[in-house]
């Protein structure tokens, strides 16, 4: 696969996973007060469902974003880390002149 088609496919799993994480919210606020008609509600078995995938995807997406964060932090100290370490203090690269 080309990175191009790669890139094209994240991005609907992304969509996908959004899509599911807002509609499943936006079921439960919506039908968070209906009438249970009892044991076998329909709706209820639906919240429930509602639940389980945001439990799912959120902790998904939790460890999706802990990693990263972790990634970019480890990253950046490394850059400044890098930075600190390879830069010459000497008094050519101070462009100063050494006249006697």
């Amino acid at each position: 696969m080309t990175s191009n088609i790669k890139r094209i496919v994240s991005c609907i799993i992304l969509i996908v996973f959004c899509f599911v994480i807002f509609s499943s919210s936006c079921f439960i606020i919506t039908h968070a007060d209906h009438d249970c008609t009892g044991e076998n509600c329909s709706v209820c078995i639906e919240l429930v469902e509602c639940q389980k995938a945001l439990h799912t995807f959120g902790a998904a997406v939790a460890g999706a974003f802990k990693l990263t964060l972790t990634l970019c932090i480890t990253a950046v100290l490394s850059k400044v880390i890098i930075k600190a370490h390879s830069a010459h203090t000497t008094l050519i690269s101070l462009k100063v002149e050494l006249l006697n």
